[in-house]
């Protein structure tokens, strides 16, 4: 691959990066990390994953060293070294522990690993955007679902499942309770206000649905965060999905059953257009 990527100070080409392999972050997978798009070379809600970021570092105990401006740098350099200042492009900041040669308790003094990916926006994304995407419900839960944990394998388990299904996304339940999606937060709609379960339920506070969130209250749109059940969202007119990739993805079908009439509706429409001039007005102010 001829892609550069950032790593401990240093950009390097893709095939030439390497970490230990008694980095905590592949040993136990004992770190945190973030994804942001880029839009002609100006990062989303940049400020926003950075505050995410160094906040959760803080509470598993990670000591991020580097500032805002520091990390802040290295991103936009690395998007110009891989000539990503055009076009939309996908961006990963992992942090973890650092390398360590002790046991399963951290040792001491620990120097983290600060790795950065920068590619183009995968080209299905538009596609999910236009055209919706399709889940399944998946029992349980990612591990310490408030923050970006290394700890994937609920995703990873749950993607795998949803594709032999034919499906792009499955949502994690708790019993009867709807939590989130294995990469996403969930909304869902009667078509005049729209829902999305609390953080206190066990989610992500995801950036994008803050945005959604504070997006359709300027909009004067109905939002309720409340605890939602598996037949809410198949009884729902609408549903979508939100992350930092995507912005809003329709969701138009559950197993099976078919959300409303199985097409993106007026709503979600209405608020895709929103985010796209929240987009642009934030990053051209």
């Amino acid at each position: 691959m001829d892609d550069m990527v950032f790593l401990n100070g240093r950009f390097l080409p893709s095939d030439k990066a390497a970490v230990s392999i008694f980095d905590r972050g592949f040993t136990y997978g004992d770190g945190l990390f973030e994804t942001m798009r880029s839009y002609n070379g100006m990062i989303f809600a940049l400020d926003l994953h950075l505050k995410r970021l160094i906040d959760s570092a803080r509470l598993i105990g990670i000591p991020i060293g580097q500032n805002k401006k520091y990390l802040t740098h290295h991103l936009e350099k690395l998007l110009e070294i891989n000539n990503l200042t055009s076009g939309n492009a996908y961006i990963k900041l992992i942090v973890t522990r650092g390398v360590d040669y002790g046991r399963l308790l951290p040792s001491g003094s620990l120097k983290p690993t600060i790795a950065i990916i920068a590619k183009p926006v995968d080209t299905k994304i538009e596609l999910y955007q236009q055209k919706g995407i399709g889940a399944i419900f998946l029992s349980g839960k990612r591990s310490l679902p408030y923050i970006k944990s290394l700890n994937l394998l609920p995703t990873v388990a749950g993607l795998i499942e949803a594709k032999k299904m034919k499906m792009q996304e499955g949502i994690f339940v708790d019993g009867d309770k709807i939590l989130e999606g294995t990469v996403t937060n969930i909304f869902v709609s009667d078509g005049k206000g729209i829902k999305t379960p609390p953080i206190k339920d066990g989610i992500l506070p995801g950036v994008t649905r803050g945005i959604v969130i504070a997006m359709a209250k300027r909009l004067s749109i109905k939002i309720a965060e409340i605890s939602l059940t598996k037949n809410e969202l198949i009884n729902s007119k609408e549903a979508f999905l939100t992350n930092s990739i995507m912005g809003i993805a329709p969701l138009l079908r559950i197993e099976d059953k078919l959300i409303g009439n199985g097409k993106p509706g007026a709503l979600t429409k209405r608020l895709q257009q929103a985010y796209k001039d929240t987009v642009l007005k934030r990053l051209h102010p």
